[in-house]
């Protein structure tokens, strides 16, 4: 089989590393070009890579002859802008990263295409009237923009990412079924794989300027109210007359005005030399930090992600990680992670922090089962197994997908919507003709 893949392959992409890990894996059974559009900071590779700057330099006859083309999508436009355009030209498997792509729609429409029109439309193609009345008041300044809010995840727009695929791959079970639930090809759950990072030296505690009496406390990611960093702080300043000895090390890029926010929270528990912010950081000061943390903290509140790259990377390092009971953090095993229910964030994350920071044992038990787990699911090798196994079956349904969006693009012509009877019967006239024969609405 010859396989085009799509993805970021910047230094800067956590789908990158995830790319990164499979494809070596996935090359052992398939010829596999690696298509990015990444210029200097892009990864180094031994694979056979296709660069391209835009999708107008993709030639279409030339990825129409692989036997496969999947494109990784993710929820930020600069990364992923240019293998949306090209997965509209030549349909494939879609690796969907994501849960909630309205911040990349949004972007696209508002600051890429300069078109609130088409944004407006767009809210109301997918979710209805109340949606469009959403994004009208959301442009006009009569509310919160909708992006910003927890409010996002009822308009998560991962349907116009995954429209035109042949199949769609996800990470997690809830993700899984939210695609199933609103689009009709084959969709196939397969753990996320990831490597730990390796090459250069190893910094030092005292290279890090931490402590060795003080307990390490590390959160990775991009740093956004979802984050759940004021919480955390919190948390921290509740635990210090047990554990005076306490560092909490940020690691991730933060836009300036949500970092001057979470700083008055820290000054107002007079956390200075406790908490430290550090941005985006190189590969080998991050391996640093998660090498010698002794507790990762991996809140998400609402679970916009399809998984978390960072968690497993947490879990790999043997690490006890803390975790909000949602999306795909529910479904791991309660023995692997320490688990908070969003509605007793407060008292059940301060004691969470207390007990692990008070008790050694605890923690080492707690990382160890967590890194026999990670190693097991998240595997690359397994990755590419599952994924050349989904991969027959997208290429099978391809004809009644192609029937699919034909009816669509005749019914829209017609100025037929979602909400007239005939799509439904329409609908079932195809299910009986191609289906099972059984009525689509059937339980049995």
């Amino acid at each position: 089989m010859r396989i085009a893949w799509f993805t970021p392959y910047s230094i800067k992409s956590a789908i990158a590393r995830f790319s990164e890990a499979v494809l070596p894996e996935l090359s052992k059974y398939a010829a596999v070009d690696l298509w990015h559009a990444d210029g200097r900071d892009a990864r180094e590779t031994k694979l056979k890579e296709v660069r391209y700057q835009d999708a107008t330099q993709v030639d279409l006859t030339r990825l129409s002859a692989y036997d496969l083309v999947v494109y990784n999508l993710g929820n930020h436009l600069p990364f992923h802008r240019e293998i949306l355009h090209v997965s509209r030209m030549v349909p494939g498997l879609c690796i969907l990263h994501d849960f909630v792509m309205h911040h990349f729609f949004a972007s696209y429409y508002l600051e890429e295409m300069k078109n609130p029109e088409a944004y407006v439309s767009a809210m109301d193609r997918l979710y209805g009237n109340t949606a469009k009345i959403i994004a009208e008041d959301s442009l006009a300044g009569k509310r919160k923009r909708v992006w910003e809010t927890d409010e996002v995840v009822h308009y998560p727009f991962f349907e116009d990412a995954v429209r035109s695929s042949l199949g769609a791959v996800t990470h997690s079970e809830f993700l899984r079924d939210e695609v199933r639930s609103k689009y009709p090809g084959p969709v196939c759950k397969i753990p996320l794989a990831y490597n730990l990072l390796t090459g250069g030296a190893e910094l030092t505690r005292k290279d890090l300027a931490i402590p060795d009496k003080d307990v390490l406390i590390v959160t990775v990611g991009h740093l956004n109210p979802n984050k759940r960093i004021p919480a955390a702080i919190d948390a921290i300043a509740s635990c210090r007359t047990l554990v005076p000895n306490l560092t909490f090390a940020v690691l991730g890029p933060y836009e300036p005005a949500y970092h001057e926010q979470l700083q008055v929270i820290v000054h107002g528990h007079g956390l200075q030399n406790v908490v430290r912010f550090l941005g985006y950081t190189a590969d080998d000061v991050l391996r640093s930090y998660l090498a010698h943390a002794d507790i990762c903290i991996n809140l998400r509140f609402p679970v916009i992600e399809g998984a978390s790259a960072s968690l497993v990377e947490e879990m790999l390092y043997g690490k006890p990680v803390i975790v909000t009971d949602s999306g795909f953090y529910h479904e791991l095993p309660d023995n692997c992670v320490v688990k908070i229910h969003p509605d007793r964030e407060r008292e059940q994350l301060a004691m969470a922090l207390r007990e692990l920071a008070t008790n050694p044992d605890l923690r080492n038990a707690l990382g160890a089962t967590a890194k026999r787990f990670a190693e097991d699911q998240f595997s690359p090798a397994r990755y590419a197994k599952e994924l050349l196994q989904f991969a027959w079956e997208t290429r099978n349904s391809k004809p009644l997908l192609q029937l699919a969006d034909k009816l669509a693009s005749e019914l829209n012509s017609m100025g037929i919507y979602r909400q007239m009877d005939i799509v439904e019967t329409v609908s079932k006239q195809c299910y009986e003709l191609f289906g099972d024969g059984k009525d689509p609405g059937s339980t049995t």
